[in-house]
């Protein structure tokens, strides 16, 4: 209101409220003003009017109101249960003395979960490190001037991002490491000054392209390696290269500045005609993979000796409990060669809204053999344009979406993998050993039914968490060991059904108990877990659905 107690007019208030916006992150769109002169000749105008187009390629965030306040929270993980309460992490009262509960009362599972739903807060806005101007993201540590991203660390100058870890100037990018000046690009490391670039790495000043290794200066190429100057795979002389580019690049805004948004490097592909692919040459060595042999076993008994530690009490036959430990992670697909019909599996994670097209996937021999030899033809490459791309490059336009590097071994079923040894249906495995069922453990052993496990070792249904040891149904938690069903925890042993507390020993509901106690009713709650699994290969409650007012079990 007014001096004169009036209500100021909604069109009023709309105008201060974008005023304000643009105010409190200047730095964002100056950074976005950077990033387009340097890709593409020159600045595009408000960062705003581009967000839809630049959110395609990522894992969005979720935003929910505080039950605290009532002010926007924004999630990096959407799975936690609907009707439950939200909390950001600044209005966590981390100093706060929780009384003991009536241990007496705790007979059951829904014994403990109703006496502690009154402790129960999912947080979000989680800021760690030294953050600053950070706005609606999440899972961020030591980060300045981000908006709408998440799960980040040691980055800057970002917007619409999501999961990465020491880069700055990405715009719209999924999954970059140490890559800077980016829009629209996924999963790149160490790449720099990059459009519609996807799944390369150590590859500079790259547009509409896929599956780069040490390349520079290439448009719509595919499966290069030591490649520079390419137009459709085909390296030109310099100053040829430099004038295609420029007319492409001019197309390009044009394009970005009419419609505020341009074709993906996937909605080109998706408009090329069915095109036969060359096969790869009959004398080319076969795989390492093809000749070993595999020991499904050893993985077995890793999953026996896990869950023992776990539970007191082994569970055997891992598959039995695949549906139940798969749940809340990333998930692989299966797919066919285009060449040679053998099956791969693949994670689209970062590329599940824009996805690769199933009749253009290949193995990585195959995509290295046409990264090789598939080539446009000159004719072809001096007169590409944006809108008739998808004429020519559809007989080099092949997909690999497997990546395996350094020494693995004993590896079923599982996909992108780095230095990893004895795991099942896992996918984007690195440094990690004796694990199945999940997605990105990081150094990481015997950790089985997981997403985004960093350092933990004899895990079971952990996600999203760093330094756990001994731990069941863990989320966001950090240097904790020997407990479960926990939230935003970090550095507590002995404990379970705590959120939001750190530096905890033998704690039930956020307060800590003696330990008789706490080993008593622990004894109990494992008693009738492992009741519940072994006779349903599963049991229906997560750490995701601790908080909801009525859970079905």
């Amino acid at each position: 209101m007014n001096e004169f107690g009036e209500s100021y007019p909604e069109w009023f208030c709309f105008y201060i409220y974008m005023r304000i916006s643009c105010f409190m992150q200047p730095e964002i769109q100056r950074a976005w003003d950077k990033t387009c002169a340097l890709l593409l000749g020159e600045k595009l105008g408000n960062i705003e009017d581009y967000s839809e187009w630049l959110k395609e390629l990522i894992d969005k965030n979720t935003y929910r109101k505080s039950s605290i306040s009532g002010k926007e929270v924004a999630f990096a993980i959407p799975e936690y249960c609907k009707g439950s309460k939200a909390i950001s992490f600044d209005e966590i009262d981390f100093g706060k003395r929780f009384e003991p509960l009536n241990i007496n009362e705790i007979k059951d599972i829904d014994s403990i979960l109703e006496a502690v739903n009154e402790r129960v807060y999912y947080c979000g806005n989680i800021l760690l490190g030294n953050s600053e101007n950070v706005e609606r993201s999440s899972n961020l540590s030591d980060g300045f001037a981000v908006t709408d991203s998440a799960q980040f660390f040691k980055v800057k100058y970002m917007a619409y991002c999501t999961v990465g870890r020491e880069d700055s100037y990405c715009f719209g990018v999924h999954g970059p490491g140490g890559s800077e000046f980016l829009i629209r690009c996924s999963q790149t490391v160490n790449v720099r000054r990059s459009f519609e670039l996807w799944v390369s790495t150590n590859t500079s000043d790259c547009y509409y392209s896929y599956g780069l290794d040490n390349c520079s200066n290439c448009l719509f190429s595919f499966n290069l390696k030591n490649k520079r100057n390419c137009i459709g795979n085909l390296e030109l002389a310099r100053d040829k290269y430099d004038e295609i580019k420029k007319k492409l690049l001019a197309e390009l805004v044009i394009e970005l500045k009419k419609n505020k948004s341009a074709p993906s490097l996937m909605d080109i592909v998706r408009r090329c005609k069915a095109e036969k692919p060359f096969a790869p040459r009959s004398a080319a060595p076969e795989s390492k993979e093809s000749n070993e042999r595999f020991d499904k076993q050893v993985i077995e008994r890793e999953f026996f000796d896990t869950t023992k530690i776990i539970f007191g009490k082994p569970l055997t036959g891992m598959d039995n409990y695949s549906e139940w430990l798969c749940e809340h992670t990333h998930k692989m697909q299966e797919a066919k060669s285009a060449i040679s019909g053998k099956k791969i599996l693949w994670l689209p994670y970062g590329i599940s809204l824009l996805p690769v097209p199933d009749d253009r996937i290949v193995t990585l021999l195959e995509a290295r053999h046409l990264g090789e030899t598939a080539t446009l033809a000159p004719s072809e490459a001096e007169n590409i344009t944006l809108k008739n791309a998808h004429g020519s490059i559809g007989k080099i336009a092949y997909f690999k979406v497997d990546v395996k590097e350094g020494e693995n071994s004993n590896l079923i079923d599982c996909s992108f993998c780095i230095q990893c040894s004895n795991c099942y249906k896992t996918s984007m495995m690195v440094r990690s050993k004796n694990c199945a069922f999940g997605m990105w453990p990081k150094d990481s052993t015997n950790c089985f039914g997981m997403d985004s496990l960093m350092d933990s070792n004899f895990c079971v249904k952990c996600y999203h968490s760093t330094k756990l040891t001994r731990c069941f149904e863990m989320d966001n938690c950090r240097d904790c060991a020997d407990s479960m069903f926990c939230h935003n925890c970090e550095s507590l042993s002995n404990s379970m059904f705590c959120f939001n507390v750190k530096s905890k020993r033998y704690a039930i509901g956020n307060a800590e108990v003696e330990r008789d106690a706490f080993m008593n009713v622990k004894q109990k709650l494992v008693d009738e877990i492992l009741e519940k699994i072994e006779k349903n290969h599963r049991l229906d409650l997560s750490i995701y659905d601790v908080g909801c007012i009525r859970r079905k079990r």
